[in-house]
């Protein structure tokens, strides 16, 4: 009831402050066991997320955001799972296992911590693709084009899903976890790649 309550008033405060574009919206899935990655710009990125999507999304957050009781209760409602990121508790763990198996959509940031120094994809943190194998999920590359100032104009792109069935059968180690990684990051580049070409031949339209 929370979650929807707030919901509106969340999109009504980016409509007014942080205007942004959607594009891609041909490769949004709305339905469940679906892990979405994307870059990590700002403390925003997350209510950009979820606007694109119906219904809830559930994101893994640093430990270090829960560390008082009011957060705890807000990050509960709205999604927020908190995480280890150098060690991920078991609790966490089956937490997400238990949220795809029951058809939820997860968000992550796989980079780890939020990119202030240029737009570029950073180097994966592993894991996130252990999640997506296990659970048999299709992976959502999402693309986020600038940090978030107030009054400019931005915006995030969906790329198109893929997932892991390529791996399907192959023991699940550290190897296995790197070409998983590896795979995630090459698209997330490519959902990048996609935005900025849309954003150029738009700009070359106006010419």
């Amino acid at each position: 009831m929370f979650f929807k309550l707030v919901r509106p008033l969340i999109t009504i405060f980016l409509w007014l402050f942080y205007p942004f574009k959607v594009r891609g919206k041909e490769n949004v899935i709305h339905d469940g066991n679906t892990v979405i990655i994307c870059n990590h710009l700002g403390k925003l990125d997350v209510p950009m997320i979820g606007y694109i999507f119906k219904g809830k999304t559930y994101y893994l957050a640093k430990k270090e955001w829960f560390n008082k009781k009011w957060r705890i209760w807000l990050f509960d409602k709205m999604g927020g799972i908190p995480i280890d990121r150098d060690k991920p508790s078991l609790d966490t763990m089956r937490t997400v296992k238990k949220l795809l198996a029951d058809g939820k959509r997860l968000c992550v940031f796989p980079e780890g911590t939020r990119n202030k120094k240029s737009t570029e994809i950073q180097p994966l943190h592993g894991g996130a693709g252990v999640f997506a194998f296990k659970a048999g999920s299709k992976i959502l590359p999402l693309n986020i084009h600038k940090r978030s100032k107030i009054w400019r104009r931005n915006s995030i792109y969906v790329g198109k899903a893929f997932d892991f069935s390529e791996f399907e059968g192959q023991k699940l180690d550290s190897a296995l976890n790197e070409k998983l990684t590896q795979k995630m990051y090459e698209e997330l580049c490519k959902a990048k790649a996609e935005h900025e070409a849309l954003i150029d031949a738009k700009r070359n339209k106006k010419k």
